[in-house]
């Protein structure tokens, strides 16, 4: 009789043992999935400011490209997957574009004048020299 008591006993205990260790592998899982999940988004989010600055940049780019008397309006998005964000050339050497929680920076040449703006920009060159929204 004493047996069949340490027995069961035994296999309640090795039961909760059991269900412990699946659950602790379960967390473990559960945990490296939303890991994963979240640097995705934080990938993904880092891209579109990437994005964004690239589409800014090209335009520029262009600009610098043809010759003089060069005139272009050109449309950044109000929102991005319904985000605002912020886009500015600081110094006239940097393009900054701020999304949720990234930013990311491009490096212009010497001869870019004016700023960016969320909507119409107009683009033109003159003697050199782009200017954006002047």
């Amino acid at each position: 009789m004493m047996q069949g008591k340490r027995n069961k006993a035994q296999f309640a205990t090795e039961f909760i043992v059991l269900i412990a260790f699946m659950f602790i592998i379960f967390l473990s899982f559960t945990a490296i999935i939303a890991s994963k999940v979240l640097d995705s988004r934080e990938n993904a989010r880092q891209q579109i400011a990437e994005d964004i600055a690239a589409l800014a940049k090209n335009e520029i780019e262009l600009a610098e490209s043809v010759s003089d008397g060069y005139l272009r309006v050109f449309n950044l998005p109000q929102t991005v997957e319904g985000n605002t964000y912020g886009i500015s050339i600081i110094g006239n050497r940097e393009l900054v574009v701020s999304y949720i929680d990234k930013e990311h920076v491009l490096f212009l040449e010497d001869n870019i004048v004016g700023n960016l703006a969320i909507g119409d920009n107009t683009i033109r060159k003159q003697n050199g020299i782009v200017y954006i929204n002047i």
